[in-house]
């Protein structure tokens, strides 16, 4: 589903000159510890735990997938989760607690790692 107005509006505070090695390999650690077992380390939602999972993990690699989505609607599933899914929210409040600033990171590094 599309998130609310609020979020589809909404855009990354993360400036692109700020996203280097450094940055990458740090938030990359970041990925690898949540989204890795899931998403594959290449992004290809072939992670160790997706075999387990009915509605198979999002695919980040795809062509377009992630051109076609914008920043808000990346930072409500990753804060919210995805309901219907096994994507549990990963924001402020939730068992995984990353922040806003650190979603945003995540969603930085998709954008860098994952779109050809």
């Amino acid at each position: 589903p599309d998130a609310p107005a609020e979020f589809l509006e909404m855009e990354n505070p993360i400036d692109e000159d700020d996203v280097d090695g450094r940055f990458l390999k740090k938030v990359g650690r970041l990925y690898k510890s949540k989204c890795k077992k899931c998403h594959g380390a290449e992004g290809d939602g072939q992670g160790s735990a997706s075999a387990e999972i009915e509605i198979k993990p999002t695919a980040f690699n795809v062509p377009g997938y992630l051109e076609g989505r914008k920043d808000g609607q990346l930072f409500w599933i990753l804060k919210e989760g995805s309901e219907g899914t096994e994507m549990n929210g990963f924001g402020p409040g939730t068992e995984a607690g990353f922040s806003e600033e650190e979603l945003w990171k995540l969603i930085t590094f998709m954008r860098s790692k994952f779109t050809k």
